[in-house]
């Protein structure tokens, strides 16, 4: 069965919630999917961009110009025996915490307050700040995914991978991950916790991707919500490195990135966003 590629309009891309058109997208369904997706891509000079949840990516402009691969495998947990599972990386990941809660078992739990699907978090290397080091690699034991036109399965030792990032960040469509997810006693659910202390130290209040940078200067980053704060898009008041979106055009959000930028150019500082910025 060939690929649907059809045109693309609303705002269910980004958790921004900012309004897109896109001429190119596809649901993608299957590996083959996913194999022809990048080729349509080639063929069309395209940029492909996989997208999961939304939770971790702005397109800039109203109108996209990349292809957009939306990721809709069937969500799939299942276990293999000897601690280990097989999770579709179409699955969210509280639902799989959830689960693997309720059979008392050890996971990356500090991610239960990142609204991402398991594929996300995989090519991010999603975890906790530097200090702590904790990510979701630490549970991984192989990676099944889609590059170069053919479905490649590697152990996590031979994925390039550090904190908050991966080499399957770009040109990969990531299948399906197998966790070693071992028992586990606990005192307390760590899913309510981990939700709860997210409600006192996180805004979500209003569409947000979460985190918005892993490297900053706090006083630009507090002078540059300063600026922003008559506008409908900006820095949280709650949080800093926290950005957020009350607009259906991204060029707030797109002037206010652009700020950060510039400042911290200007005054010789260090700025790495963790937020995907997409054409």
């Amino acid at each position: 069965m060939s690929l649907e590629v059809k045109r693309y309009s609303g705002k269910s891309l980004s958790r921004f919630r900012t309004r897109h058109t896109a001429d190119f997208y596809a649901d993608i369904t299957s590996a083959n999917d996913a194999i022809q997706a990048f080729d349509f891509a080639k063929n069309k000079s395209l940029k492909p961009f996989v997208l999961g949840a939304g939770s971790n990516v702005f397109f800039k402009n109203s109108k996209i110009k990349s292809f957009v691969m939306k990721n809709a495998l069937p969500k799939k947990i299942e276990y293999l025996g000897d601690n280990r599972f097989e999770v579709s990386s179409s699955v969210m990941m509280l639902d799989l915490l959830k689960m693997l809660y309720k059979e008392s078992r050890d996971a990356s739990y500090y991610l239960a307050s990142a609204p991402c699907e398991v594929g996300g978090a995989i090519a991010m290397n999603a975890g906790t700040g530097p200090k702590e080091a904790k990510a979701i690699f630490d549970f991984i034991e192989s990676v099944k995914f889609v590059r170069n036109g053919e479905v490649v399965e590697l152990p996590a030792d031979k994925i390039e991978h550090s904190h908050r990032h991966t080499e399957l960040s770009e040109n990969a469509f990531i299948l399906s991950a197998i966790f070693r997810f071992p028992h586990k006693n606990f005192d307390e659910d760590p899913v309510k916790a981990r939700l709860d202390w997210a409600v006192k130290n996180q805004d979500l209040s209003v569409p947000n991707c979460g985190s918005l940078c892993n490297k900053y200067n706090a006083k630009i980053m507090k002078f540059t919500r300063a600026i922003f704060r008559p506008f409908p898009a900006g820095m949280s008041q709650k949080k800093l490195n926290w950005a957020y979106n009350k607009a259906d055009n991204p060029i707030y959000l797109r002037a206010f990135f652009a700020t950060l930028k510039v400042l911290h150019k200007l005054f010789a500082q260090k700025l790495k966003f963790e937020i995907k910025m997409i054409d």
